[in-house]
């Protein structure tokens, strides 16, 4: 959600004007701030989650779904509540008044209990919003609504609406967009290819009164298209900055497999399209980049271009282009005692303009708080975010995972959210090296938005030198056990060719069928698992959550997208022309809240 803004913000004009002074005392603050912090440690493997959500009404009588625009009613009616304080959930604003984000009201730990506790915090978040809902309106995970964009798709507490007006109440979410604007001068529009079935029109013309027009395109034009885009994301807190580094690299070339193991948008303003991620759109949503930076900056939104451990073997240096960098920024966190690495990854997010300013940020320019800096950071929108701790009681050094898209069910939502946090703690314990050329994982991030990418594509993996300790297994279980036991061991350690390859999602979760091959990310947390004091019993109630996990990259389990798709194709009411009607979405919206309430 970002810092919340108080106080009257100013345009652009004069945040334009402010911005050298706030990029100049935001990085004194983060120095003040690494000196005082670089050093702690947290013993405690904490971690948390943020699911955003969407408000649906269902119309029986029409056969209608459309969003509920009620975001400010539900959060003021919970911010009201006495009861709200004793909840385990907490609900925040979004950008658009039709979602709701949650998180529990405090940190997980990796102790089983509270491992089996994140699917019914999650099934409580859905409860505590629906409270405030008539019966026929319900919380919904959707990574995006199939007809958002078609007109007259809103509805409000007084009944159906054609306002497009969507955009949150809180200045923050209204000051962005409009200094983004302010700054680049155009607004980026999203051109998707449109899903050619049988009956699809060839060409195909979009009715949008865009004149950059593309064919057999959808195109996207309407800054309100997409800010209801909603996301599962993940936190953890390292044990040090050193760890917290580490962490943060290894997660970088899992962003795009993740993002496709989650793939969860197959249409946009009610046409089936060519591609299954909401990635690109929110990408353009946050351009700011005028057209003299469009060829080298890449958008505030998008893939890490660095790693930051300095631990990270050689000739592993981006060729990508990096965000803007200020010399002089970089300079100044050099001489103030940070590394190379370190510098470069915090000078290309404090030479960023700053998006939201108010008058009081742009006078109170001093090192008495982090204010400025968090304004910056929180303005860049990293595929995975370095986060170092703000106060000395709050989170220490986290990494926040964020590509994985909402999956339809609680159940599925709070298998990633596991599975994450368990990859992550095998990655810290073992010191587990995924490092793979940068540009790599751009080109992953590439594949990742094809459709169905989890059974058809490929993906860059590091698939030997990855165990970087000495760790062997013992009681071994299962053929896929023994295939780990083999290449923990250091058995066959070495597979032929590069070490990184383009290898199947399945191969990276499920283990390759070679004797040397990698063994599997499913089979790496079985083995951390083991190694853990988690009891077999405790151990066999996570089992269907990993089950879920290596079924969804086998292609037995369907990606919301494909499972999408595929409800509107089978559609009694579909004419095979790529258009999602109002019958079919309703129906399909009723089936997803079918699967909530069945536990599925």
């Amino acid at each position: 959600m970002g810092l919340p803004v108080e106080g009257p913000s100013i345009g652009w004009p004069e945040t334009e004007q402010a911005a050298p002074n706030v990029q100049r005392w935001a990085t004194e603050q983060l120095l003040c701030l690494w000196h005082k912090q670089r050093h702690r440690r947290d013993n405690i493997a904490s971690w948390g989650d943020e699911i955003e959500y969407n408000l649906v009404d269902l119309n029986p009588s029409a056969e209608r779904a459309t969003l509920l625009l009620d975001q400010e009613r539900v959060i003021r009616q919970w911010e009201g509540s006495p009861v709200s304080k004793e909840e385990p959930v907490v609900l925040q604003w979004e950008w658009a008044k039709y979602v709701v984000e949650t998180t529990p009201a405090k940190p997980y730990t990796g102790s089983s209990e509270d491992l089996l506790s994140v699917e019914q915090n999650m099934k409580r978040r859905r409860e505590v919003i629906n409270h405030s809902l008539s019966p026929n309106q319900h919380t919904m995970s959707l990574s995006f609504f199939p007809r958002a964009g078609v007109d007259d798709q809103w509805t409000t507490p007084q009944g159906q609406s054609q306002t497009n007006h969507t955009l949150c109440s809180l200045p923050r979410y209204k000051i962005i967009p409009e200094n983004i604007l302010g700054r680049s001068q155009s607004r980026k529009k999203t051109h998707f290819p449109i899903y050619q079935d049988t009956e699809t029109p060839n060409p195909f013309h979009d009715t949008s009164p865009s004149e950059e027009k593309v064919k057999n395109h959808l195109c996207l034009d309407d800054l309100e298209i997409g800010i209801g885009c909603c996301s599962l994301q993940t936190t953890f807190q390292a044990p040090n900055e050193t760890e917290a580094r580490w962490l943060h690299d290894q997660l970088i070339p899992l962003a795009p497999i993740f993002l496709a193991m989650t793939a969860a948008v197959p249409s946009w303003k009610g046409y089936l399209v060519d591609t299954d991620i909401r990635w690109q759109r929110y990408g353009d949503l946050t351009d700011d980049r005028r057209p003299e930076e469009m060829e080298n900056i890449p958008p505030r939104w998008t893939w890490n271009r660095t790693y930051l451990s300095e631990e990270k073997p050689t000739g592993l240096e981006s060729n990508s282009p990096l965000q803007p960098m200020n010399p002089a920024i970089k300079q100044r966190l050099l001489d103030g005692g940070m590394d190379n690495s370190l510098a470069t990854h915090f000078a290309s997010i404090l030479s960023r303009d700053p998006l939201i300013l108010t008058k009081e940020d742009a006078h109170n320019l001093n090192t008495s708080n982090t204010k400025l800096f968090e304004l910056l950071q929180g303005c860049v929108w990293h595929a995975v975010r370095f986060k170092p701790p703000t106060t000395d009681t709050g989170p220490g050094w986290c990494v926040e995972f964020r590509t994985m898209e909402s999956q339809l069910t609680d159940k599925a939502n709070a298998a990633f959210a596991i599975f994450a946090y368990l990859l992550s703690r095998a990655i810290v314990t073992m010191h587990l090296n995924f490092y793979i050329p940068i540009d790599k994982v751009g080109e992953s991030m590439e594949f990742a938005k094809e459709r169905d990418a989890v059974r058809g594509g490929k993906m860059w993996f590091r698939r030997s030198g990855w165990l970087t300790g000495s760790h062997s297994i013992g009681r071994v279980k299962s053929m896929c056990k023994e295939k780990a036991q083999k290449r923990l061991n250091g058995e066959n350690d070495e597979v032929k060719g590069e070490e990184s390859a383009l290898m199947s999602v399945d191969e990276i979760f499920n283990g390759q069928s070679e004797p040397n091959g990698f063994p599997g990310l499913v089979t790496i947390v079985r083995y951390y698992l083991d190694q853990s004091e988690m009891s077999s019993v405790e151990q066999e109630k996570i089992e269907p959550y990993l089950r879920l996990i290596s079924e969804r990259a086998s292609g037995q389990n369907p990606t919301p997208a494909t499972w999408m798709r595929e409800f509107v194709r089978s559609h009694e009411d579909y004419r095979q022309d790529s258009y999602v009607g109002e019958r079919v979405c309703y129906d399909m919206m009723r089936e997803i809240v079918r699967m909530n309430e069945d536990g599925e």
